[in-house]
């Protein structure tokens, strides 16, 4: 997040909610965003439990703020942090706050912050309830710094001659993204992508963290975001770009989308289907004369077994993968002799600008079941012309048909528009521009 180089920011922690342990790297994480101007530690300082605190607030000049427990049981150093949190906002000395805390506690206070136009950054423990972290601009989990845990110093000399470790990889403390977030990040691409769907990786990043706060590569085991999609080539395109700084590169992703098989064939014309029946005709006529051959020439048998018992007894599984094929290209026929029709507009469905500028047609409600429930390609026919195109899958949300500059021009794709839709097959769609 370069953009947030140069902010000052605030770090209040609350020292019951966090380990000393972890303090320095909590510190190098804030830096990543900005320069911490006002360190502060909220705790009872009397208790023994937070001795071990000392030595870290003297290296990292953190001030420790005294709060009593006035009541067993109760934690008063909360109210502490929100009063010094209120207070520093109306000062208008920082640029955005960090609060270090799992407690559910701050979300009233993380919000007001963002009220005010103040970076909001969480640091917390996996435990940390959800509204906590969606009141926050990013959320951070302390685990993350658990991974590479740092070796106590060796009293003994080592050797100078003594090659270093070459660090090893563990897979199994890689976590597999769930299928929500997976297909959050697809959204995102799209959703950031130019025409021919390449996204830039900084506005990807940028978006996800608006709609993901406590989202990080590193909760998944990589260390930056473009090493996530560079390990998931299955679902993404991942693309280096060289800039006018030849030590800088900018990456691009783009989603993968499936083509099915079937969607090479060509729907079946008039013309097809006669060829299909004389074929049919042609295959039958020959199965049938060696039949009638070898009735004619059963003196014959002795001689020339082998030519006259295949013909006789054909294997069960040819015929039964011939009747498939034929009954596949009955279906096909049919399908496409009573094709499916809808017209744009619907309730709740019509073309806005906003479509038109990014050449798409949402599917909604009504439109779902002309479509399948699945991203992958699809060809539009327009006008005889034919085009490929991407549908993106949105689960419950609307669907999306990318046509793309060309196919968006050729049909006349503008707000208000009325479009015709017919479903030719599984794959192949054709859109007519009705006039109004």
């Amino acid at each position: 997040m370069a953009e947030h180089g140069d902010l000052q920011i605030a770090i209040l922690i609350d020292a019951d909610n966090v380990s000393y342990r972890k303090i320095e790297e909590i510190l190098n994480e804030v830096k990543r965003y900005g320069i911490p101007t006002i360190k502060r530690i909220y705790g009872d300082w009397t208790n023994p439990y937070v001795e071990k605190w000392k030595d870290k607030l003297l290296t990292h000049a953190i001030t420790p703020i005294q709060q009593y427990s006035y009541t067993q049981g109760k934690n008063s150093t909360d109210s502490a942090l929100i009063i010094d949190a209120m207070d520093i906002l109306h000062s208008d000395r920082v640029d955005g706050f960090c609060i270090v805390s799992s407690d559910s506690d701050f979300t009233r206070l993380a919000t007001r912050l963002r009220e005010s136009g103040k970076l909001v950054i969480g640091i917390g423990e996996k435990k940390t309830p959800k509204p906590f972290i969606a009141s926050c601009d990013k959320f951070i989990y302390v685990e993350i710094f658990e991974k590479n845990p740092k070796k106590e110093p060796n009293t003994k000399k080592k050797q100078q001659n003594q090659p270093k470790p070459v660090p090893v990889d563990n897979p199994t403390s890689i976590a597999v993204l769930d299928e929500e977030t997976l297909e959050l990040l697809k959204d995102t691409v799209d959703d950031t992508a130019d025409e021919n769907g390449w996204a830039f990786l900084g506005e990807i990043g940028s978006l996800f963290n608006k709609r993901k706060p406590d989202f990080d590569a590193r909760n998944y085991g990589y260390d930056k975001m473009s090493h996530l999609f560079k390990a998931y080539t299955e679902d993404f395109e991942i693309e280096e770009r060289n800039t006018d700084k030849s030590r800088i590169k900018h990456y691009y992703i783009r989603n993968i989308i499936k083509r099915p098989l079937s969607a090479a064939a060509p729907s079946p014309t008039a013309e097809d289907k006669k060829t299909v029946s004389t074929t049919d005709a042609k295959s039958q006529e020959v199965s049938t004369k060696p039949a009638n051959q070898n009735a004619r020439k059963k003196g014959r048998q002795n001689k020339k077994p082998q030519d006259t018992v295949p013909a006789e007894n054909p294997p069960k599984e040819v015929a039964a993968v011939q009747q498939k094929d034929e009954q596949q290209v009955v279906e096909n026929i049919a399908q496409n002799d009573s094709p499916n029709r809808m017209l744009f507009p619907a309730a709740g469905n019509k073309i806005t600008a906003d479509d038109a500028k990014k050449s798409q047609i949402r599917i909604t409600k009504d439109f779902k079941p002309l479509f399948p429930a699945k991203s992958q390609k699809l060809r539009i026919v327009i006008d005889s012309n034919e085009y490929e195109c991407n549908f993106t899958y949105r689960g419950r949300g609307f669907h999306v048909l990318k046509l793309g500059k060309e196919a968006a021009t050729q049909l006349g794709l503008a707000e208000g528009i009325q479009l015709e839709i017919t479903k030719l097959n599984e794959h192949t769609y054709a859109l007519q521009n009705q006039p109004s």
